[in-house]
């Protein structure tokens, strides 16, 4: 079993990160988690205008506070309800990210997701530095110098815009971390936090998890 790493905000003021740990974690018997994201999705595309819902706003408020124009780099929220909304299309991945990915969605929030055998030791949010940068889950390799970071003792690992194949889950993930990214004034914060380890437990069972906001 992965140990929990020291998670340490270095933004605080300007950034907010729930954390929620789950450890050995599996599917839930019985439960029919594609039949539920497919009810929602519609939920979704039914509910929400051709405009981005004004739950983004708050991410956009986010990047602008680090100096990060959302127009440029959207947040993963937003891009993904743009590309449901333009194309219809949301990306079937990986359980465990299906659910986040939906999670995101409904909350209007951007999530990471890391496997925690892939995490190297203690974990800071933090701003890149020069010459930060890493290869994005089916993307190019992302520069990250100046943008909000996850960093470990191997370098940065995470953004609320991507993440990194390095710390991705895969089908042997058994103790997942899990950061949700809100500007500090969301009032929204322990709420969707809580709704969030709500909906894990009902599709997924675990051997332990705990959840806070730093």
């Amino acid at each position: 079993m992965a140990e929990l790493p020291a998670i340490r905000n270095l933004l605080p003021g300007r950034l907010s990160a729930g954390v929620i740990v789950y450890r050995g974690i599996s599917p839930r018997p019985g439960s029919s988690l594609p039949a539920h994201i497919a009810r929602q999705l519609e939920l979704i595309r039914s509910a929400h205008p051709a405009t981005p819902p004004p739950g983004f706003a708050f991410s956009r408020r986010l990047y602008r506070t680090f100096g990060i124009d959302p127009t440029k780099h959207r947040p993963s929220a937003e891009a993904l309800w743009r590309r449901l909304r333009g194309r219809g299309d949301f990306p079937a991945v990986h359980p465990l990210v299906d659910l986040t990915n939906l999670l995101s969605l409904a909350h209007q929030v951007c999530y990471g997701l890391y496997d925690l055998e892939r995490v190297q030791g203690p974990v800071t949010v933090t701003l890149g530095e020069a010459g930060d940068r890493y290869q994005g889950i089916r993307k190019d390799v992302l520069e990250l110098c100046g943008r909000i970071v996850l960093r470990d003792a191997g370098g940065a690992f995470g953004n609320p815009s991507a993440d990194s194949l390095r710390a991705c889950v895969n089908d042997a993930s058994r103790d997942i971390l899990q950061v949700l990214f809100f500007h500090p004034e969301d009032p929204r914060q322990q709420a969707v936090l809580a709704s969030t380890l709500a909906s894990f437990n009902e599709f997924f069972t675990t051997t332990e998890n705990r959840s806070f906001i730093i």
